[in-house]
């Protein structure tokens, strides 16, 4: 099997992913058995990725990084960015090139912030950032390095792929086919957001989700909390998972969605449609149809609560 640090983005994510849906199903049949009284007594440890070597090597920077990079818009197609320390945010610019900007103040490192790399895949269109930085920290700190990309009004792109450790990431109004977000410890914020599909994954880190996505939805993280909010027609597929972290879910109030929700000891609250199955001792399972039904969710947790409004 190939190593964490050798995975796509999208393997990464579906990595992450799994971890959730590991938990759960570890955890749910557990839990219950324990609710019953049954002779175990504690949960089995859950061992999550290691991800690459994590080899430090203190560097002294005496004046601060700041590279600036610009692409014609029209030859990005799409982006590839993996950032494991300090933030990205990808944000609306004001003309006509993609501008991609990285900054770290001067000072004292525990890893080598001087390997970063911005550059354009013309055979395919894809801008690919990298900071150059283990994938793994070992117990060091991740340099604060500061990602800014810059997307022109009106750019929509084939596919944006972020993946990182512990760097938060923002993405704010983008447009694209595909968006891979997949990160350790970070939170992620998505605003805005007007994509065919998206696959969001963090282990504990919290996610805010707000957007619009017409074919499959996918959140997941292991302790942090979800927040989603869905603009619009809801897209045929949603799926949230959290083990231990809460799931607000809020949809338009005439949105048409059959919901699942599959618990051991968090709350359900539900604010509109009809709620079909009830949460019973030992079970808690809830199904709420809205309107035609016709879009599928399903927002599952074992000690998180979840709420639909």
């Amino acid at each position: 099997m190939k190593g964490f640090d050798r995975l796509t983005k999208a393997e990464k994510a579906k990595v992450i992913a799994a971890a959730v849906v590991i938990a759960l199903l570890i955890g749910f049949p557990l839990m219950v058995a324990l609710t019953r009284r049954t002779t175990s007594n504690r949960l089995p440890s859950i061992d999550l990725p290691v991800i690459g070597s994590g080899n430090g090597e203190i560097t002294v920077l005496d004046e601060p990084i700041d590279e600036r990079a610009s692409f014609d818009g029209d030859k990005v197609k799409g982006l590839d960015v993996t950032w494991n320390g300090g933030e990205v945010r990808l944000v609306r610019g004001t003309g006509d090139d993609v501008v991609v900007r990285a900054r770290l103040g001067a000072g004292t490192y525990d890893m080598d912030p001087r390997h970063s790399s911005i550059s354009l895949d013309e055979s395919t269109g894809t801008l690919i950032v990298d900071d150059g930085l283990p994938e793994s920290n070992n117990g060091l700190e991740y340099p604060a390095f500061a990602l800014t990309i810059e997307l022109p009004e009106g750019l929509s792109l084939s596919s944006v792929d972020l993946s990182g450790t512990s760097a938060s990431m923002g993405i704010d109004q983008v447009v694209c086919d595909h968006l891979i977000v997949a990160t350790v410890s970070s939170g992620i914020t998505v605003q805005g957001l007007d994509a065919g599909s998206a696959e969001i994954a963090s282990i504990s880190g919290s996610v805010s989700f707000d957007g619009t996505v017409t074919t499959d939805l996918s959140v997941t993280s292991v302790s942090g909390a979800l927040d989603v909010t869905l603009a619009g027609a809801l897209p045929p597929q949603t799926a949230l998972d959290s083990t231990s972290g809460s799931i607000t879910l809020d949809v338009p109030d005439d949105a048409g969605f059959t919901l699942t929700s599959n618990r051991v000891s968090g709350g359900f609250v539900c604010e509109l449609g009809e709620l079909a199955e009830r949460d019973e001792p030992g079970s808690l399972s809830a199904r709420v149809v809205n309107g035609d039904g016709s879009a599928q969710i399903t927002a599952d947790s074992i000690s998180g609560s979840v709420r639909v409004k």
